[in-house]
């Protein structure tokens, strides 16, 4: 069963719901953005190339966070500019009222703020055998510190790439799995925390770790996508397991 890597898309697709694509504005458009003080927002040349990320929206999405551009737009302008970019994960757009990407210019620190019209409870957005398996709940704002590093894979050649660990600081985001499933999946599965969301290059792929605390134990739950073959792993190979706990550490004894 792929329910534990089919949880990280869901939560991925929810936190990159915030995260807008808009085509480059016009030179006048720019000009009055300038004007006003505020930055113009990134087109599609931002996108990575589809070699490296097969949907179209994430490819957009992980090109705005790693260029870390200042935005911040309403559900009106966000609406304008869905048509751009689809994806083939359910997210809940309509639910967003203002997002927003910040860099503190004295400190450097970044950070990813997401506004919904109100508390989130949504199913999760994947079925099995035409049943979704339990619902995501997350507070009316949401904020997250950027941490920007390098890792270097053990099992490839190439430099160190670039990680991006998105840090929850304000707000909670809870998967909660019904009843019956954690039975079935006892040990395996149980409602939890989101934390972390972490994005890197493994085995030569952009994956999107889920990094939460769980309800039940405490114990650390890490659930894993691949956005270069817009795949679910799981279960997740031992050695992207491995950089899973070298990225988020389990915490000490």
């Amino acid at each position: 069963m792929r329910l534990s890597g089919a949880l990280a898309a869901a939560c991925l697709s929810l936190i990159a719901a915030g995260v807008p694509a808009q085509e480059q504005g016009t030179t006048q458009e720019q000009g009055t953005a300038q004007e006003q003080g505020t930055a113009a927002r990134p087109g599609r040349e931002v996108s990575l190339p589809a070699s490296e990320v097969k949907d179209t929206f994430f490819a957009y999405i992980l090109g705005i966070i790693r260029i870390g551009a200042d935005m911040d737009i309403d559900n009106e302008e966000m609406r304008a500019i869905l048509v751009e970019f689809k994806s083939t994960l359910n997210v809940p757009f309509d639910l967003i009222s203002r997002v927003s990407q910040h860099e503190d210019p004295e400190s450097a620190e970044r950070t990813i703020a997401l506004e919904f019209q109100r508390d989130v409870i949504i199913p999760i957005p994947f079925a099995i055998l035409w049943y979704h398996p339990g619902r995501i709940t997350s507070t009316r704002t949401l904020s997250f510190d950027v941490h920007q590093s390098s890792w270097a894979d053990p099992a490839s050649s190439a430099e160190p790439g670039e990680v991006f660990d998105l840090v929850l600081a304000q707000g909670s985001i809870l998967v909660e799995i019904d009843g019956w499933v954690k039975a079935i999946l006892s040990g395996h599965l149980e409602d939890t925390w989101i934390r972390h969301v972490v994005f890197f290059r493994w085995s030569g792929d952009w994956i999107g770790m889920l990094a939460g605390t769980g309800r039940s134990t405490g114990r650390v739950i890490r659930a894993y996508f691949d956005f270069t073959k817009n795949a679910i792993l799981f279960p997740a190979p031992d050695p992207l397991k491995d950089a899973g706990r070298e990225l988020v550490p389990d915490p000490s004894p």
